[in-house]
């Protein structure tokens, strides 16, 4: 079985494609369709916080909004089932739940006893842990965090400091900030030490600097919890929230018990997924399990200046540091704080909210806080079907608290300014992601996995899309635009340099555009006068080629084919295999320095897409001659057309693929172009 970890999605409608909480190839676009058609108005995104009046959320008025939210037909088919908890002025107005928690045997989902994940939420009760150590004095948010990590070693190739305040606002400057899925047994167990110990990442990039999704950084902060309470993680979270604010069906660690109460998870087809164990065994960034009736006791306290029922787990300074969200890339966009972010900001209509989102295999969960407002809103559902968490906060807010839109003035941008914002953007967690940014007359044209978007100045460095949805940029010290945040909201892009020339591939080659931009995203080196587009490509190069534009962190396992421990790819080789998008032979072998063919590249693909995209089998018509094993992959690639013009087309339609032929570095780089282009839409 593979490990899950939590995650935060890439984009407000959720569709993280590359990490262990990974939606289903169809609800990605289920997802957009879904939003669509519950979505009433287009609201302009605002992040000023105003004094309005404080409506009365009552009881009956809630629930009856939130039934007929859920009797909509379009939502009752997306989800097996969920609870909605609402929090108001110090009472549980709503904690109800909807459908099932196993839809087979037909056992319906009970707020106050069913047990849900909530995946990355765990990250807020971690984040409060810290704020605990540090009131006591047992830590300090803006000190070297190697004062309190013992014997772990991290290396940092900046000269900037990491500090715990790092760490929580997701800017740690890692390499790598998500571990690869393993295959792991649920009975198995995997201490928290050993897995810091596994994967530890670099410092690459100055701490503070970029924001970036950061599992492994909140599984470090459960490390030093553990470090400096000497307590273990979920002991300590036990100790000192869980039982303070009587969260009694809560969890950071499976037990047969915890097992037998907890929600059946349904993948995006409505099938029934297997259970799967904590990975790590508490999981600091992502482990907890608990019910609706459990959580609105964490938000009531959150909205109580750190006090539930006469028990206080946090200072009131410490609770108004948690809900600042204050690390951003401008001011005019909510941006993330210590263990909070910002979900769906563009429905918050002028108040101030924070969020905290939360996403594994089979569980999908948000929280929402109105601190000014004393409201919380929670919901968790245990299906990978269409996203309703969207639509559910838009008809909440809507409801309790129209909009109050701030409106920008006309803010003009001579052509010439806005060319300093063109050029070629690429997200730091997910690498295929890229912004292509040119100028026009009146603003920015933005092509992404989205489509095509239309930005207009609002204000410096701020701009608004056709939808209002607010996009921001940031610049270097030289002045120097540098980053860019607008649609994908676990992380910030980066501006590339252009591309320097290869002697051998002139402007009129017909693979330079797919060389030149693969170049420029770091898939080719730079440091070399030659590409050789007419060389075939080893496996071991193809193979790392793959694993190094999904992201993902580097096995440090040893290799287990026997003909790859010297080779330069042995790290991305065994990463393939554990990710299951490589086999080697009967023998052990995998022939790392061989020319891969095309039908060998065409199935890791294929692979590569189904294991980290849930991408479906899809047919074509095939012409010429290709292994049996490898139909499927050659039928996939040929389908979605990743091909260049090497590829024959007859009058009847049929392609041939000349399966068979080594791949050459110029046909692979069209192939690995053309998957980002088209498998990221």
């Amino acid at each position: 079985m593979k490990s899950h970890v939590a995650t935060c999605p890439t984009r407000q409608k959720q569709q993280q494609h590359s990490y262990k909480s990974n939606p289903q190839w169809k609800r990605a676009v289920a997802n957009i369709l879904l939003v669509a058609s519950l979505s009433f108005t287009t609201i302009t995104s605002v992040s000023a916080e105003s004094s309005l009046p404080l409506p009365q959320v009552s009881p009956q008025e809630t629930e009856s909004l939130i039934n007929q939210f859920f009797a909509q037909p379009v939502v009752k088919s997306a989800l097996k089932g969920a609870v909605v908890t609402v929090v108001h002025d110090q009472q549980i107005v709503l904690n109800k739940g909807y459908g099932y928690a196993n839809a087979e045997k037909q056992i319906p989902v009970d707020a106050d006893s069913t047990l849900f994940r909530v995946a990355s939420i765990s990250k807020t009760l971690t984040a409060t842990a810290i704020m605990q150590l540090a009131e006591q004095g047992n830590v300090k948010l803006d000190q070297d965090i190697s004062a309190y990590t013992d014997a772990l070693h991290l290396t940092n190739h900046t000269g900037t400091t990491l500090t715990l305040e790092h760490l929580m606002t997701h800017t740690s400057g890692f390499d790598f900030t998500d571990v690869a899925a393993t295959n792991r047994e649920l009975e198995s167990s995997y201490p928290l030490e050993q897995f810091i110990q596994d994967n530890k990442p670099s410092v690459v990039r100055n701490p503070g600097e970029v924001f970036r999704y950061d599992n492994y950084g909140y599984a470090l902060l459960g490390y030093i919890i553990q470090k400096q309470s000497k307590l273990p993680f979920e002991t300590y979270v036990q100790q000192h929230i869980l039982n303070p604010l009587h969260m009694s069906d809560s969890h950071f660690t499976l037990s047969k018990d915890t097992l037998g109460k907890l929600a059946t998870p349904y993948g995006a087809e409505g099938q029934e997924l297997p259970q799967y164990p904590n990975v790590p065994d508490s999981s600091p960034e992502g482990g907890l399990i608990t019910t609706g009736r459990d959580m609105a006791h964490f938000m009531l306290a959150q909205l109580n200046q750190g006090s539930y029922q006469g028990a206080r787990i946090l200072e009131p300074s410490s609770v108004q540091a948690m809900q600042t969200l204050d690390v951003s890339i401008h001011p005019d966009i909510p941006g993330t704080g210590y263990g909070f972010e910002s979900t769906y900001s563009q429905y918050y209509h002028g108040r101030k909210v924070v969020s905290k989102a939360g996403d594994l295999d089979g569980f999908h969960s948000n929280l929402w806080l109105l601190p000014n407002e004393k409201t919380g809103l929670f919901i968790v559902s245990n299906s990978d079907g269409p996203d309703v968490r969207e639509a559910l906060f838009q008809a909440f807010m809507d409801h309790f608290y129209p909009n109050n839109k701030t409106h920008y003035s006309d803010y003009s941008v001579p052509k010439s300014s806005l060319r300093s914002y063109e050029g070629l953007y690429r997200d730091i967690r997910l690498p295929a992601w890229l912004y292509d940014i040119s100028a026009t007359e009146k603003g920015l044209q933005v092509i992404d996995a989205y489509g095509t978007h239309t930005l207009t100045p609002v204000k410096d460095m701020l701009f608004m899309d056709e939808d209002g949805k607010l996009a921001g940029f940031k610049k270097n010290q030289s002045g120097e635009i540098t980053y860019f945040y607008y649609n994908k909201s676990d992380s910030w892009s980066e501006k590339l340099p252009e591309a320097k020339p290869y002697e051998d591939v002139p402007e009129d080659h017909p693979y330079a555009p797919y060389i030149y931009r693969l170049t420029q995203i770091g898939l080719y080196p730079q440091d070399q006068s030659l590409f050789e587009p007419g060389k075939p490509v080893s496996r071991g190069e193809f193979v790392a080629q793959v694993v190094g534009i999904s992201g993902m962190s580097i096995s440090a396992q040893s290799p287990k084919f026997k003909d790859t421990q010297s080779s330069p790819y042995a790290a991305y080789i065994q990463t393939a295999l554990e990710l299951g998008i490589v086999q080697g032979n009967t023998r052990g072998l995998f022939h790392p320095d061989q020319a891969i063919t095309r039908q060998e590249a065409a199935v890791i693909i294929s692979r590569t897409a189904q294991q980290l995209l849930g991408a479906p089998a899809v047919t074509a018509d095939l012409s010429g001659s290709q292994d049996h094993w490898a139909e499927e992959g050659v039928q996939f690639v040929v389908a979605l057309g990743l091909y260049g013009p090497e590829v024959s087309i007859s009058s009847s339609g049929a392609v041939d693929y000349r399966s068979k032929q080594p791949m050459l570095r110029q046909e692979s780089s069209v192939l690995m172009y053309k998957m980002l282009g088209t498998l990221l839409h």
